[in-house]
């Protein structure tokens, strides 16, 4: 993870780091898989990507919290952003904007959604 976080500046690292925690704490029986390549860091609920609940992209100015299935998510705190056929994400560009109760809601919601399938 060390690798991927040093090609970010310093803000975006510890905004990566400290979202990281918090998914962490969220997460039952999470496994985390970084990817180089892609430059994220998925969380799951097993090895395989179809176990696969978010995922985290740094991004130079701040982190990107993505939800592969995020169109089927609830979002009353109106957080998740896009409009692709299936991925959402949440983009965190301050520590002003984790919002623990809400971007708890929406991967409680996401999990649910993977035990669904």
């Amino acid at each position: 993870m060390a690798a991927l976080l040093s090609e970010y500046p310093p803000a975006a690292q510890q905004l990566t780091l400290r979202v990281r925690k918090l998914l962490l704490r969220i997460i039952p029986d999470v496994h985390e898989h970084v990817f180089p390549g892609w430059r994220i860091i998925s969380f799951r609920m097993g090895d395989a990507q179809k176990h696969q609940i978010c995922w985290l992209a740094p991004q130079r100015f701040g982190v990107n919290l993505g939800f592969e299935h995020g169109a089927e998510l609830p979002d009353p705190g109106g957080l998740l952003t896009g409009d692709a056929k299936r991925a959402r994400n949440v983009h965190i560009r301050s520590a002003k904007d984790v919002d623990v109760a809400k971007i708890a809601a929406l991967v409680a919601a996401a999990v649910e959604l993977r035990r669904d399938r």
